[in-house]
């Protein structure tokens, strides 16, 4: 009997849906095939008791963020309590990791979060996500091109060997310039342009028939939102710096995290490489938007940058590194949707 036409629909509507995730995980599992899974329970079963002390650089970083975050607030006139603040981070964290584009997802919600959790108005919530958007990424680059200048040698060999010519390391230096670009002097120009109010007249251009009447009646809103840019990019720069400092040191942990986890499999890289070698594949899943945690493109990355890097019997240790790295994220994902769940404890104050 032939499926009904709607029903048809519906089905090739989901499979589309979900052909960006079997793709990744098909490719992860086509890195990952050859790995001896003995010798990667046996690397995994040494570590013993130090399994649960490798949960703690991925505390460090959050806890780093999360003071940064914390120290920007001063630019919009807030301060609000840092144990609220460290809850938002964690939940949109769990959330970026653990849902379909999770980050589209995350920075939607991080806003409202904030006021129900931090007692902040919606406008300034708003401001104070698209500042944490602009420390997080713009320290992103600052550390990529720094730690791509200099390993510079090390990435032309590689890239001469894999793909013929010495083209990686450009391409991870312009990644990293566009990232300071775009997020950037894009955001810090986008706060003098009244950007908010741009944007609510486009909705009202395009869906004005639905909800032209709220546009209007929260325009107040949308001009103090372009209020708090300005003063939270153009008052006093120089207050940005710290949070940056910070946010970039965030991003050096996660390096020195991916190099405790390679010693403790065996593996031996500089700080200046397993610093690389991170954010580079943090990267590359943020690219990989509909994937969760970019599942399956960032584990066969790893694969394959430690087999380009020279390890031996890299898709063993790549699979143990992989296990280890998502048996991290899954910990974290469950504890920030726990966070999630729980109810509201009565609204704090901003101290």
């Amino acid at each position: 009997m032939p499926w009904p036409e709607v029903d048809r629909k519906s089905a090739l509507r989901h499979l589309y849906r979900a052909l960006p995730a079997l793709i990744a995980l098909a490719l992860g599992a086509y890195v990952l095939r050859s790995a001896d899974l003995r010798r990667v329970a046996g690397l995994l079963g040494s570590l013993g008791w130090r399994l649960p002390l490798l949960l703690l650089p991925n505390l460090a970083v959050t806890l780093i963020e999360a003071v940064a975050w914390r120290r920007s607030f001063a630019l919009l006139g807030e301060r609000p309590r840092f144990a609220p603040l460290l809850r938002v981070r964690l939940a949109t964290e769990a959330v970026m990791l653990g849902v379909p584009s999770g980050a589209l997802v995350a920075e939607s919600l991080q806003p409202y979060l904030l006021k129900r959790h931090c007692g902040l108005p919606l406008e300034t919530a708003v401001v104070a996500s698209v500042g944490r958007k602009f420390f997080v990424v713009v320290s992103h680059g600052l550390v990529l091109a720094a730690v791509t200048l200099a390993a510079w040698p090390l990435l032309q060999r590689v890239s001469r060997q894999a793909i013929g010519h010495g083209g990686l390391a450009w391409l991870l230096l312009a990644s990293a310039v566009f990232m300071m670009a775009a997020f950037g002097a894009g955001f810090a120009a986008g706060a003098q342009v009244r950007l908010a109010e741009r944007v609510r007249l486009v909705l009202d251009r395009v869906m004005g028939r639905w909800i032209g009447s709220w546009l209007q009646r929260h325009a107040p809103r949308f001009a103090r939102t372009d209020e708090q840019l300005v003063r939270f990019f153009w008052r006093e720069p120089r207050a940005l710096a710290l949070p940056m400092l910070l946010y970039s040191l965030g991003w050096v942990v996660r390096g020195l995290e991916t190099l405790v986890y390679l010693r403790l499999l065996g593996v031996s890289l500089s700080p200046t490489v397993a610093t690389l070698v991170e954010s580079t594949l943090v990267l590359v899943r943020s690219v990989a938007v509909p994937v969760p945690a970019g599942l399956g493109v960032q584990d066969a990355g790893y694969v394959l940058t430690l087999g380009a890097l020279g390890v031996r019997d890299a898709t063993t240790v790549g699979t143990a590194f992989v296990l280890l790295k998502r048996g991290k994220d899954l910990f974290w994902i469950l504890f920030g949707f726990v966070l999630l769940a729980l109810g509201e404890r009565g609204r704090p104050e901003a101290d």
